[in-house]
């Protein structure tokens, strides 16, 4: 179970996270500071803090994987703060748009006389989804820009169920359940029931490429392989590791970016809105 932790004797909280790796601590938003990493807690300060050996064991072990941390501070404290808290968990998934790459919360601590920990993800087991990416300052400024857009589309159930797909799909063991699942948040965010290939293709290409048509029908090209490779994965046709691999990172590039053009709209576009820009060339 996700949850967070703050404590009554503090007005900080801290969430550590990984995937993306910064230079130096910024402000992403109001009171929420990104910091390069977080503190290296010892073990007996892990096991006072938590409330079952499981949530200790997966503490203690997720600290090697810490590569930055969100540092959430609210002057009311209590309620405020643990609001506060709970809702900058969302700033991870803004963080894997900007980025493009995958970036998680793991583990939450808070206190000054005692510091209090909880996991901050339903992955007791937490694995590495490759290396970590150095976020550039042109990222931090999307982020940042686009936070009030984010908040927004979170009140999307269609945006928000393909976003889960995207950042739940990387915590799967094999290839092709990552696949499948990618796929589902593509289908879903198009709400697409017929032609899925030609559709899907595109409206990814009308997303992503506007500027050119030269780079828009490579674009449309493209996404209808990567939905071919999509269906012999289903029916057991795709074995090789490497193709796999190939088209798993091909579907999280392409659903990160629709997702990351979503907020750039400030919605998720319409299948008429799509439609009318097959015709006109553009999304207005």
């Amino acid at each position: 179970m996700t949850a967070i932790v703050t404590s009554v004797d503090s007005t900080v909280a801290s969430i550590a996270g990984h995937g993306i790796r910064i230079q130096e601590a910024c402000e992403l938003a109001p009171g929420i500071i990104l910091r390069p990493g977080p503190t290296s807690h010892m073990a007996q300060v892990v096991a006072d803090g938590c409330n079952s050996l499981v949530e200790y064991a997966a503490v203690l072990s997720m600290q090697e994987f810490a590569s930055f941390s969100l540092e959430i501070h609210e002057v009311r404290g209590g309620e405020y703060l643990a609001t506060k808290t709970w809702n900058s968990l969302w700033l991870f998934h803004l963080l894997a748009l900007a980025c493009e790459s995958p970036c998680d919360a793991l583990y939450s601590w808070s206190g000054s006389t005692k510091i209090k920990f909880a996991l901050s993800t339903p992955h007791v087991i937490f694995q590495s989804n490759g290396p970590l990416v150095s976020v550039t300052t042109s990222q931090l400024e999307w982020a940042r820009s686009h936070l009030e857009r984010f908040e927004v589309l979170i009140g999307d159930k269609t945006f928000t169920a393909s976003l889960l797909c995207y950042s739940n799909s990387h915590h799967l063991f094999r290839y092709a359940p990552r696949i499948m699942l990618l796929w589902s948040g593509i289908e879903s965010l198009f709400k697409v029931s017929s032609e899925l290939t030609r559709t899907l293709a595109l409206y990814s290409a009308l997303m992503l490429e506007e500027n050119s048509t030269d780079a828009r029908y490579d674009c449309y090209k493209r996404v209808k392989k990567d939905y071919d490779l999509r269906s012999k994965v289903v029916h057991g046709a795709l074995e090789k590791e490497s193709q796999m691999e190939d088209a798993y990172i091909r579907a999280s590039g392409l659903l990160v970016r629709l997702l990351a053009k979503c907020v750039d709209l400030s919605r998720v576009p319409t299948s008429e809105e799509l439609d009318r820009a097959a015709l006109t060339g553009f999304i207005s």
